[in-house]
């Protein structure tokens, strides 16, 4: 499965109550309206989906859901 889905899977699992599409494109605080308990479950949800450990610095400038598959890919992380 491409990085790309596997997001945007575990951004659908975290916000399924708040009924939003989810794109590459979509602004978290914007359009899909994450707030600091989401982004701590959806950080807690990347973290087991990849098996990595994510500090809050590491997400702090993350404004769109490609932005967080940009920050995966820059830990060296591949799609398979």
């Amino acid at each position: 499965m491409k990085m790309e889905d596997r997001v945007i899977f575990t951004l659908k699992h975290i916000l399924a109550k708040k009924k939003r599409r989810i794109t590459l494109e979509s602004r978290l605080r914007e359009d899909l309206f994450v707030d600091s308990l989401d982004m701590v479950m959806i950080i807690a949800d990347l973290e087991d989906e990849f098996e990595i450990t994510i500090t809050d610095d590491d997400f702090a400038n993350v404004v769109t859901v490609n932005d967080i598959v940009e920050k995966l890919r820059d830990r060296g992380l591949t799609d398979y």
